[in-house]
């Protein structure tokens, strides 16, 4: 197949593929994917070099666990879930790394001030969920979490596109009084509508 034939497929077609081990099956995928993902990963962590750590570790999973992944339906979704998490990872680890320089003179153990800090972050954005409406919460949650458009949203949902962006916008402003005491944890909780 030419490499016309290859950008023409679907994601879906790509990883079927890929579990079949066709090299330019992912490299396709990567190519597709891998610059918006570049620029998303670096809005959070404005470090190239990390972020170029962070893609790598995305697509050699994807190339390692290829043959299970064949059946996954949403291609961008999973890619991005993994990205996210490896950037929460990332942001804790970075966190943890300051704190603990921060408690060395004084003895106190960093991994449980991150522990606990993590604990209130949790605790924080359920209880923001639960200051939303359902429908509000649905909206949110097809926005980060599934990577659906507005437009999308409002076509699954059966209503307009402005009251989706009315519903986030509300959502947004809640979110962001619930978790402001977070700093860069709580803003990418709200990015990504997960703490994992």
């Amino acid at each position: 197949m030419s490499n016309m034939g290859y950008s023409a497929l679907s994601d879906k077609e790509l990883m079927s593929l890929l579990a079949g081990d066709d090299a330019r099956a992912f490299e396709t995928l990567y190519q597709r994917h891998a610059g918006a993902m570049y620029a998303y990963a670096y809005k959070k962590v404005p470090v190239p070099a990390i972020v170029e750590d962070l893609l790598q570790e995305v697509f050699t999973n994807i190339y390692r666990r290829r043959a299970e992944l064949s059946h996954i339906e949403n291609i961008p979704s999973y890619l991005y879930n993994s990205l996210r998490n490896r950037i929460f990872n990332e942001l804790r680890n970075s966190l943890l790394h300051e704190q603990h320089h921060q408690q060395l003179s004084n003895g106190q153990s960093a991994d449980l001030h991150i522990n606990y800090d993590l604990r209130a972050l949790e605790k924080a954005f359920v209880a923001a969920l639960d200051k939303l409406t359902e429908r509000s919460r649905e909206i949110f949650l097809l926005s980060r979490r599934d990577h659906l458009t507005y437009k999308e949203i409002a076509e699954r949902l059966g209503i307009s596109v402005k009251a989706v962006e009315k519903h986030m916008s509300r959502t947004l402003g809640v979110m962001r009084e619930e978790l402001k005491d977070f700093g860069v944890l709580g803003v990418v909780v709200i990015a990504s509508g997960t703490l994992l």
